[in-house]
């Protein structure tokens, strides 16, 4: 049995009694199923936000991130940047490799993105090989760099297939497209749909490049 903390109880005197005794294994006991309870609701309410496969957030808290960034830099008069991602050739990935494989590069991408962000940011997954972030305070001149650092460390991952017989170690590309205003202008629809044609221009332009909505 697994030990994850101790209660130590002591007085002076006479020792306990067995109906003493029983009692603070009783107490004990019914901490211990609070602790596992608190446990519990806490891992539940990380699943809710959570994408299972990448552990960035999920579409929905996602969503509700980039709303309160937004409405957050209106309030201050401040910038808020998004930047979003798409895999390159990703369906080829899965054809030549299989799915196992496929969910490793998107386990990998969304490394890429979970050390390249900073603390306020939010990076997740927002649909099939589409990932995203979130980038409070940050103008699109700052937002490009961020992008572009996450589209070169990307670049330089190297993943071996899961099976050994569907070829040698291959490394993959990400278009990114970038948007971004001061909050008295922007909403998160308008910035999601400037960042989606900046992605569309980049795919057309070649991938594996980060196109900016100016």
């Amino acid at each position: 049995m697994r030990v994850s903390g101790s209660i130590c109880v002591w007085r002076a005197g006479s020792p306990f009694n067995d109906s003493e005794r029983e009692l603070f294994e009783y107490l004990a006991s019914q901490a211990a199923v609070s602790v596992e309870n608190v446990g519990q609701h806490e891992l539940a309410v990380r699943e809710a936000v959570t994408d299972a496969l990448t552990g960035l957030a999920n579409r929905r808290h996602f969503d509700e991130r980039l709303e309160h960034e937004v409405e957050r830099a209106r309030s201050l008069g401040t910038e808020v940047a998004l930047v979003l991602l798409d895999i390159d050739d990703f369906k080829r990935v899965n054809d030549s490799y299989g799915h196992q494989t496929g969910d490793e590069v998107l386990r990998g991408v969304a490394g890429v993105l979970r050390t390249t962000s900073r603390d306020p940011d939010t990076p997740g997954r927002i649909g099939g090989e589409e990932l995203a972030v979130v980038l409070p305070g940050a103008g699109l001149d700052g937002a490009e760099e961020f992008a572009e650092r996450v589209r070169g460390r990307i670049a330089a991952l190297v993943f071996t297939p899961e099976d050994p017989r569907s070829g040698e170690p291959f490394s993959v590309t990400a278009s990114l497209g970038v948007s971004g205003s001061r909050g008295a202008v922007a909403n998160g629809p308008d910035l999601v749909a400037a960042a989606d044609v900046a992605l569309y221009q980049a795919k057309r332009a070649g991938k594996n490049r980060t196109v900016v909505a100016r």
